[in-house]
Order: structure tokens, then C-alpha cells, then sequence
């Protein structure tokens, strides 16, 4: 644009018409910019909520998988406290014969 200035006579309408353009394409990138900016601060923000959340989604994860292996280790032990107590039976009445 500058270099058009330079190369052409000094016309005033020409002057004015490209000094308009200017502005326009100044007002247009701003707005970008503007755009941009509330954009870019709308990912910070869900990324600072994300960061916080993720410790209690991390800490209520790691709860569940300590109630599930509790859980199966207790279903485990009853298990085997099946198993021996029916063996006892059975070698109880075994002896009994």
C-alpha cells in the first residue's frame, strides 16, 4: 500500500480511498484479534477447570478401584472360608462313618 503511495501522483481522492481501505482492514483485524483474545481466554478458563476437577475425578477413580479389589479380596476370602467350611463338613462327616 505504502509503495502504491510512493509510485502514484498525489492524488487526494486516492489518498483518502486507500487511507478508508486501511482502516477498514485495521478495524477488521482487530476484531480478529478481539476474536482471538475471548477465544484463547475461554480454553483457559475450561483448562483451569479441567485441572481443578481432575484431582477429585482422579481421587474418586482411585476410590472405586479401591472398593472394586476390596471387594473382590472379600468375595476371595469368602471364597475360601466356603471352601474350608464345607471341607470341614465333609471331613466331619466323613469320620463320622
Amino acid at each position: 500500500m505504502v509503495n502504491e503511495l510512493m509510485q502514484h501522483d498525489w492524488d487526494p481522492e486516492k489518498i483518502l480511498r486507500q487511507r478508508d481501505e486501511l482502516k477498514v482492514k485495521l478495524l477488521r483485524a482487530q476484531s480478529v484479534v478481539e476474536e482471538c483474545k475471548a477465544g484463547l481466554a475461554d480454553l483457559e478458563r475450561r483448562l483451569e477447570r479441567r485441572a481443578v476437577s481432575s484431582p477429585i475425578d482422579e481421587r474418586q477413580r482411585n476410590s472405586v478401584a479401591t472398593n472394586s479389589i476390596r471387594h473382590a479380596r472379600s468375595q476371595e476370602s469368602r471364597s475360601v472360608d466356603d471352601a474350608v467350611d464345607a471341607g470341614v463338613a465333609f471331613s466331619s462327616r466323613s469320620w463320622d462313618c
